[in-house]
């Protein structure tokens, strides 16, 4: 094995697949036993892989048993992958973001990365009910508090209907041990996240507004 060896995998910093070179290289076998059918042993490999486009470097680890013959063996990233980028408009100076949405928002980014898609609904719905304590104040429930934002013009009677199943997918997986498909929690994802970008744009549009000069008419 030679350190000039070039491996294709994902890059958190490029957001892509990258050309990565490895640069280093941990075999390990362990062998434990004798059981009653025989000896089992098993396979550790790190790699330290750096990027060849950003040089940014991530640690893998693949993990293998003589049990699970035909079998992939199981791949861990350090950092883990990033499943879902954060959108370009939450870098902005432009639009002052709360501090509850971003720490929220980052720990359901953190959460969808380790593939725990159960707490990442769980935290979207956490999410949606700090907007609603935000803009429209405590409500009885979350029905009440999405109606009361779509009655404060926030939602449109569509989206009413989209943030009510966004939080009832929460509700299951909290109540029910429901967790959504990989592909659900990104429509999931983009509800939320279309939803605090539009409120922050009504927001700022208003403010805007504000100081643009009325037109005095001609008398």
């Amino acid at each position: 094995m030679n350190n000039q060896e070039k491996v294709s995998s994902y890059c958190n910093i490029c957001h892509h697949e990258t050309n990565h070179e490895l640069a280093h290289r941990i075999h390990r076998i362990k062998r434990e036993g004798p059981f009653d059918f025989g000896s089992v042993d098993f396979e550790t490999i790190w790699e330290v892989l750096q990027c060849k486009g950003c040089e940014e470097v991530t640690l893998v680890r693949y993990d293998w048993n003589s049990e699970s013959m035909g079998e992939e063996p199981k791949r861990t990233y350090f950092p883990p992958r990033a499943s879902r980028r954060k959108p370009s408009w939450m870098d902005q100076d432009q639009l002052t973001i709360p501090a509850e949405y971003l720490e929220l928002l980052g720990e359901v980014y953190i959460a969808l990365h380790a593939d725990s898609r159960r707490l990442a609904a769980m935290g979207i719905r956490a999410l949606i009910d700090a907007i609603i304590r935000t803009h429209v104040g405590e409500q009885n429930n979350f029905k009440e508090g999405i109606s009361a934002l779509y009655s404060k013009q926030f939602i449109s009677s569509r989206g009413q209907e989209i943030i009510e199943n966004a939080v009832e997918v929460g509700h299951a997986a909290n109540h029910r041990g429901y967790k959504p498909s990989v592909k659900d929690m990104g429509i999931f994802m983009d509800i939320v996240e279309n939803l605090i970008h539009n409120i922050l744009l009504h927001e700022q549009s208003s403010k805007i507004k504000s100081r643009i000069p009325k037109r005095v008419r001609q008398q």
